[in-house]
């Protein structure tokens, strides 16, 4: 019994193998070998429209034979007449490969000839209502030449439709056709027509399932990818905040995608104590991939400069060199700010290159200094450039927060800004609080600002605490 299950489960759908025949044997008729810069979906239109025109050749010898044998010579010669034609332009196609000349030929044809044929039979009754075949001419031009190219053909369609109206009836001929010809007539034109209408759809919501399977396919491997190159980036970024005597740290990175371009970093300047930490926070212009790409390179530039000897102002200078020879031509950059802060000495180095200002907020005299970039250009923009640092003391109490633009620039559903005010008013209202949950805060006000709107920027944010004790 489990065999059998097991057989049943490995044999492939009659339907999905009968399709899958059907597609080879168009791609066949398309001419793989010769057309293989086309789409698929071009290639199959195009074996679609021979395949669909060669069954329209055969069946208009078919009529043509009937109508001579009932004695309608004039009726007869008119699908013999389109099968000549039809057959003449699928060689001209098939040796030319002129597919545009092709299609339109074959449309127009199969749009005239039944009109043409109801008339010569007397009209839509005594003709067995084949007119009916003229709704395969914007029928085809849909599928065959795209929407828009689609609509002059059914217009003429109507007009095809409109004018058989008024010309019902002139019956040019000496005699009518056998009743029983003309049921059989009506069967024949309208079943042929709902057929090959409804295996021409069949064939087409089958490819279009196949493409969206496809497309499906395609898209978990990009989320695959892009979850990955998330783990990746979060890897890159502190996992803890350090632990420095006399300063309390917090630091978060939010991205509007899986992955972005901010980044922020905790380094150990080079033969400093326990109570001296470097601060590093980084924007790249625009976000996704290639903003996280360049973040990595970047992080790496950095790290790597400020395990040697120097100043801020010297890695700085280093790193920009380094990264503008890659990216110079591409047009993408970072701002930077970079604080090294000694509370042994109560001093701060800091340098911004065209960052978002840094603040520093003084609890006792509740006032706000921000901290600009002094004519620094971003990092990445010219590989001369060189960057000035600035020196200032700090005292217990102050708070250094270091932000991204993405912070005062969350927008919610309204289109207003989080902005500089409100922001001010989170710092001074938490600051008492530690440095993890005075940054906490300043998440939630922003997510509840944004409340209904998506995030459309990263944000990133470090918040630095100079503690009333240095022990």
């Amino acid at each position: 019994m489990m065999s059998e299950r097991r057989d049943k489960a490995k044999r492939p759908n009659h339907s999905e193998s009968m399709m899958s025949r059907l597609k080879t044997g168009l791609n066949g008729l398309a001419g793989d070998s010769e057309l293989a810069s086309d789409p698929e979906q071009l290639r199959l239109r195009k074996a679609v429209l021979i395949l669909l025109a060669a069954t329209c050749t055969i069946l208009g010898i078919f009529w043509g034979i009937t109508y001579f044998s009932l004695g309608r010579p004039l009726a007869g010669s008119l699908p013999l007449g389109y099968s000549a034609m039809s057959a003449g332009s699928l060689v001209y196609y098939l040796l030319s490969k002129r597919y545009k000349f092709f299609c339109r030929s074959q449309l127009l044809l199969i749009l005239i000839l039944p009109f043409l044929l109801q008339w010569s039979l007397g009209g839509f009754a005594a003709s067995g209502s084949v007119i009916i075949w003229s709704i395969l001419a914007p029928i085809g031009a849909l599928m065959f030449a795209g929407t828009t190219r689609a609509i002059p053909w059914f217009s003429a369609y109507l007009m095809f439709l409109i004018l058989s109206g008024f010309l019902d009836g002139r019956d040019i001929s000496r005699t009518a056709l056998p009743p029983l010809i003309v049921i059989i007539s009506f069967a024949m034109n309208i079943g042929a027509v709902s057929a090959i209408v409804f295996f021409l759809l069949k064939f087409f919501v089958h490819a279009r399932e196949q493409a969206m399977a496809e497309l499906d396919r395609e898209h978990r491997k990009v989320r695959q990818s892009l979850s990955l190159a998330m783990e990746v980036q979060q890897n890159l970024l502190p996992n803890s905040n350090p632990s420095v005597r006399g300063l309390d740290i917090a630091g978060k990175s939010v991205y509007c995608d899986e992955t972005g371009g901010d980044y922020f970093d905790f380094l150990k300047p080079v033969g400093a104590g326990n109570d001296c930490v470097s601060v590093v926070v980084g924007d790249v212009s625009d976000h996704g991939i290639p903003s996280a790409l360049l973040m990595a390179t970047a992080r790496a530039f950095i790290r790597q400069r400020a395990s040697r000897p120097g100043s801020i102002a010297e890695i700085v200078t280093d790193t920009n060199r380094q990264l503008a020879e890659d990216v110079q031509d591409s047009g993408r950059f970072m701002t930077l700010f970079y604080a090294t802060i000694d509370r042994q000495n109560n001093r701060m180095h800091w340098l911004n290159a065209g960052h978002e200002p840094a603040l520093v907020y003084d609890s006792d005299s509740d006032s706000f200094e921000e901290l600009h970039g002094g004519g620094n250009l971003p990092v990445g923009i010219y590989d001369d450039s060189n960057y000035a640092q600035a020196e200032m003391a700090i005292a217990p109490g102050q708070i250094l927060v270091i932000a991204t633009d993405g912070i005062r620039e969350a927008s919610n559903r309204y289109g207003g800004r989080f902005g500089k005010e409100a922001f001010y008013k989170v710092i001074r209202q938490n600051a008492a609080a530690s440095a993890p949950d005075l940054l906490a805060a300043v998440f939630n006000a922003v997510d509840l600002f944004q409340y209904g709107n998506s995030v459309e920027d990263d944000m990133t944010l470090v918040i630095v605490k100079v503690l009333k004790s240095a022990t």
